[in-house]
């Protein structure tokens, strides 16, 4: 099983442990709004730096049936992994 890690616990996680990738979307900087930098990089104490550029909101459903996105930096690399593994199991693994 893969891991999908995470610098923060965030809120949106809800202490899930593993989660299935559902969908893989290509995102630009200029498509993000207030809502979703709000959700997505949120934690306790700030929030997690984006800058301009090429994404991917990689979209999961988590164990508790909870789901939720997460969104990382664009390679065509990371593209065609995340790609590869939709409807794969990951770990979540939080490193706080």
């Amino acid at each position: 099983m893969s891991d999908i890690r995470f610098s923060h616990n965030y809120p949106k996680l809800w202490g899930q442990t593993t989660a299935q990738l559902i969908a893989v979307r290509l995102l630009s900087s200029k498509q993000f709004n207030s809502d979703l930098i709000e959700y997505d990089t949120k934690f306790e104490g700030g929030y997690y730096p984006l800058t301009e550029g090429d994404y991917l909101q990689l979209i999961f459903w988590g164990n508790k049936a909870i789901p939720f996105c997460t969104i990382r930096p664009y390679t065509p690399q990371k593209k065609q992994y995340y790609m590869d593994s939709i409807n794969k199991i990951f770990n979540i693994v939080v490193k706080e």
